[in-house]
């Protein structure tokens, strides 16, 4: 019998606010909105997913996905009445006064996440592609933080989600002073450059641009973090870092985007084993390419059958070595094992998700830790 899938990615909107070098979803205007998948069958859905797994984790995905409200927090919603976690990565630009930040911990993710590209306002407002960005999301993340603060044995978690090309990696200590430090998030998560999400030019300029980083020197720059910060830092994680930088400078048409012919030397996701995605059209994954199969999810009981009949899917995608393998939603090893920097108290749910996260094996779901 298969294991259920742990994460639902569901994908709300394709418009963002923001410009940045490394994505083209600001590009669309989301003028195909009457066929998209309302917000009703997003919380069927939902519905059949916790069903699946009743610990399961829904992510919202976009474009910015607070740029509708309504949709963002009817899934936050159906998420806390149905027992699952919620977790969103946003640019933090709609969350800009305290009524909002306490409106998210009361009624948001459990675990926001606030992108953040540099610890320098002038490197993240030029990649994000718009000025007054960096104020803007640092102050979301103080916002939340002191709204955390007002309710008592709150265990909402406030990450921030950094981007590392070259103009930053060498940075990465000063970066992780200002988040952990400055701000106090309770964790810098780091992704890592890869072709420019929902490509729509033939050319990839960021890419192309900006993939000029030393793996080695990278690797000793994050080691020296992890032993500054406590970061518990998982080895394995680390050295499949190192190979993804050596296999990115190994491609020769990176200005193709994900049309190069590039690949990783290793296989490193498994996102087919523990993963739903579900585009704004219904669209059922495994991953969120469009190179493999999907479903539609027209009516009851559509999520369990695609799930349970992928077979075919999984074992196509078990050759797949694009470079979206290192990615923080897909990649098979955790970041991270047992941290010694101390965080705040995480609630049973919690603490289960973070198990199932560092000790899943393909395949196999491990018994829940005891609380």
């Amino acid at each position: 019998m298969r294991s259920p899938p742990y994460y639902i990615f569901i994908e709300t909107i394709r418009r963002c606010n923001l410009k940045c070098g490394h994505c083209f979803y600001w590009h669309d205007t989301d003028a195909d909105r009457a066929n998209y998948l309302p917000l009703s069958r997003k919380i069927e859905v939902l519905g059949e997913f916790q069903a699946l797994n009743p610990r399961g984790t829904m992510v919202t995905c976009g474009g910015e996905s607070m740029l509708d409200l309504k949709t963002y927090f009817g899934m936050t919603h159906a998420c806390r009445r149905l027992g699952l976690t919620a977790a969103s990565v946003v640019n933090g630009t709609r969350i800009q006064t305290p009524e909002m930040a306490d409106r998210m911990i009361a009624e948001g993710p459990h675990e926001i996440s606030i992108s953040l590209n540099s610890h320098r306002r002038e490197l993240h407002d030029r990649t994000r592609g718009v000025q007054g960005a960096f104020d803007k999301a640092v102050n979301a993340l103080r916002l939340l933080l002191e709204a955390r603060a007002r309710v008592p044995g709150c265990t909402s978690r406030i990450y921030v989600m950094g981007l590392v090309f070259d103009e930053n990696y060498r940075e990465l200590e000063q970066f992780y002073e200002f988040v952990l430090n400055d701000i106090g998030a309770d964790k810098l998560k780091l992704n890592f450059l890869q072709p420019a999400f929902a490509q729509d030019d033939a050319t990839d300029a960021f890419l192309r641009d900006h993939h000029n980083v030393d793996p080695d020197e990278l690797f000793d720059i994050i080691q020296r973090c992890d032993r500054r910060f406590g970061l518990g830092l998982n080895p394995l994680w680390l050295r499949q870092v190192r190979m993804y930088w050596r296999s990115l400078n190994a491609a020769k048409d990176l200005d193709r985007g994900w049309g190069s012919k590039g690949r990783t030397s290793e296989h490193i996701c498994n996102t087919y084993e523990r993963n739903i995605m579900v585009d704004v059209y219904g669209n059922a994954r495994l991953c969120f390419s469009t190179e493999f199969g999907s479903m539609k999810l027209e009516k009851p009981g559509d999520l369990r059958r695609f799930w349970e009949s992928a077979g075919a899917i999984r074992r196509s995608m078990s050759q797949c070595n694009r470079f979206c393998g290192i990615s923080h939603s897909v990649r098979r090893e955790s970041s991270t094992r047992e941290p010694t920097r101390k965080l705040p108290s995480k609630s049973a749910a919690v603490r289960a998700v973070d198990f199932l996260i560092d000790h899943w094996p393909l395949g196999q779901v491990p018994a829940q830790p005891s609380d």
